[in-house]
């Protein structure tokens, strides 16, 4: 009887020996990469290591996103997909995202655009109606007598999603620094996607602002839970007929999540530098953005 208890509690120390060797090799699977962006007919090799036995692919969006059971996987169209891989009782997944594929020249016609001339420069009002953060550069020519004149430049690299900014376009000078007269204007643009590790949140800076007697001056809170490197601010002059007058632009230095920063805006002038008082104006959070490091 002890004999055949003995027996029986080896073989079952041999039993749970056999059992335990792949959960504890498992313990420490792991797959890579975790999480990963891919563009619409993009595929990935998801590979899993420290794992014992067949590993089982499978996908929760196979949609979206597809899998071998050799862990290649395949962007089917844009969403979000988690790739599981099963190794005996250890389950690893790996988030999939999947994005439109970019196109410079569909993403450039996302952009809205509307001209106002001040007749000290054009502003441009912009919406970016892509669905991702872009980076936006923008070219005026201005036009006399069907010629051109002058060019002038400005720039957006994190153009947010949904978001509008403002752009100014300085005009033609002479060499005294006297404006001169144009009578047309076209603009051209380009976008690229921005680059990945920006972090941004222009919609979660706060600006409170009053007119006074030849400034305006604002209040701009950094409410976003980030730190960001860039906060740049405008302020639109406009008379009593909603016509532009004038612009100025800041940047604000409120990067710390919870600081603000006071700025001010200096109404804009004539050509004898006598100050024009405006009927109203518009504040504009341009960008608000910082770098992943």
């Amino acid at each position: 009887m002890k004999h055949t208890k003995k027996l029986l509690l080896a073989l079952l120390a041999i039993l749970l020996t056999f059992t335990s060797v792949p959960t504890q090799a498992n313990a420490a699977a792991k797959i890579y990469p975790s999480s990963k962006m891919l563009n619409v007919g993009e595929t990935v090799t998801l590979s899993v290591t420290g794992a014992k036995g067949k590993i089982k692919w499978s996908s929760s969006n196979k949609n979206v996103a597809s899998v071998t059971q050799k862990g290649i996987v395949s962007a089917k169209k844009a969403g979000t997909a988690t790739i599981k891989a099963k190794a005996a009782k250890k389950t690893l997944k790996c988030k999939i995202t999947v994005e439109e594929r970019f196109s410079a020249n569909k993403a450039t016609k996302n952009i809205s655009c509307t001209l106002q001339d001040t007749g000290k420069g054009v502003v441009a009002i912009l919406k970016n109606n892509n669905k991702i953060t872009v980076s936006l550069s923008a070219k005026l020519v201005y036009y006399s007598n069907g010629k051109m004149i002058h060019t002038s430049n400005d720039v957006n690299y994190a153009f947010e999603s949904g978001k509008e900014c403002s752009m100014f376009f300085q005009p033609p000078y002479d060499k005294d620094y006297q404006t001169v007269e144009y009578d047309d204007f076209k603009i051209t643009m380009s976008v690229q996607k921005a680059i990945s590790n920006l972090i941004c949140g222009s919609n979660k800076i706060g600006v409170t602002s009053d007119m006074g007697a030849d400034k305006v001056t604002a209040e701009v809170k950094n409410n976003s839970g980030k730190d960001f490197e860039f906060i740049k601010v405008a302020v639109i002059f406009y008379d009593s007929s909603k016509k532009p007058i004038g612009y100025k632009e800041q940047y604000a230095n409120c990067k710390t999540n919870g600081s603000s920063d006071f700025i001010s805006f200096n109404f804009p002038y004539d050509e004898e530098h006598k100050t024009i008082a405006p009927d109203s104006y518009k504040t504009y959070v341009n960008f608000a953005y910082g770098y992943k490091h």
